[in-house]
């Protein structure tokens, strides 16, 4: 008689993995069905066969939609990590002269895609460590579950405790490799700009918080930061003129004076050396924030994070000596126009 891991070997696919997986991503029968191109009657039928082969309910059947149980957030977490093996199988075998095994798998929030992995990435190539990469951009949560199932090596993100506690707690290892200080922009045409430029003064964030703001939705980090930094002062959350999820999208709206945002240090040098944005003084800023490389210190890849590390705390360390130079050259220029 065959034990049930004997059982399960034998009877269940890969295509019924792929079911269950896409269940969990879309929360819906039908939205599952288009996207695996089969009708809603198929997947529910389908759904049903791969719980009973588990001999347990994977999927609460909801009104509106379906959501894992304990047993089926398991199996769609193990199922994704036999996917990712299978699907670098079948990469290898297509490709055997540069193996998917040899490049790093790399998940970041976009912005740290555009800002900060450039300079780690040309660390690494310039200690002749850089064995090519993949390069996976999304929000914070869908990067940590593909972290969690393997199908990325190494998450690089801003450190939030209430996203990245589970991973701690699954063994992960949170490094640190640099920090990233908020500021408030604006166009060099906003009032505003004009008015510190004659004052010179700090301003107060009563004074800005009824002007337009762009801002990215809850509970985005940068979002509640501000909104906790607004509490400290005894004022009320903003509503932002304009909300957006891309920071990018966020500095050329700033850009065209329509309000302004707060944003990392790392996303503005190029803006505020070409003048397009403005830096507004403040009396406090919500506190630096960590940038944190995530991963497993295990497996094939263990020496190319390590390799990796140690380039992001070298392209940090130069960031961070390009800035405190700029500011001294800032402070130079200042300090002759004001004489006599």
């Amino acid at each position: 008689m065959r034990n049930p891991s004997q059982r399960l070997m034998a009877a269940l696919r890969f295509r019924q993995l792929e079911l269950l997986g896409t269940l969990a991503d879309t929360g819906n029968m039908r939205a599952a069905a288009q996207r695996l191109h089969m009708t809603t009657a198929a997947v529910s039928k389908g759904l049903k066969d791969v719980e009973a082969l588990f001999e347990q309910q994977l999927f609460h059947r909801l009104p509106r939609g379906v959501v894992p149980t304990t047993a089926g957030t398991l199996v769609v977490q193990r199922g994704r990590v036999l996917l990712a093996e299978m699907e670098q199988l079948s990469d290898e075998l297509a490709a055997p002269l540069r193996p998917l095994q040899e490049r790093l798998k790399i998940g970041a929030t976009p912005f740290l895609v555009w800002t900060v992995l450039p300079g780690i990435l040309a660390a690494l190539q310039a200690q002749g460590q850089l064995p090519g990469a993949l390069l996976f951009e999304g929000r914070l949560a869908d990067i940590a579950r593909q972290l969690e199932a393997g199908e990325v090596d190494v998450l690089i993100t801003m450190d939030t405790p209430s996203e990245l506690g589970s991973l701690s707690a699954q063994g992960f290892t949170i490094d640190h490799i640099g920090l990233e200080q908020w500021r408030v922009v604006c166009a060099p045409q906003h009032a505003l700009a004009a008015q510190c430029s004659v004052q010179g003064a700090p301003l107060r964030w009563a004074q800005v918080a009824q002007e337009r703001w762009i801002l990215p939705p809850r509970p985005t980090n940068s979002r509640m930061m501000l909104e906790h930094t607004l509490r400290g002062h005894g004022l009320p959350a903003l509503i932002p003129h304009i909300e957006t999820m891309n920071a990018i999208s966020h500095l050329a709206l700033a850009e065209q004076n329509l309000g302004l945002t707060l944003a990392a240090q790392c996303t503005l040098t190029e803006r505020l050396a070409r003048g397009s944005l403005v830096e507004l003084p403040m009396e406090d800023l919500p506190p630096p924030v960590a940038i944190a490389m995530v991963y497993r210190r295990s497996g094939s890849t263990s020496a190319q994070l390590t390799a990796l590390a140690e380039a992001a705390q070298r392209a940090s360390n130069a960031a961070a000596s390009a800035r405190a130079m700029s500011k001294a050259s800032s402070r130079k220029l200042s300090a002759r126009k004001s004489r006599p």
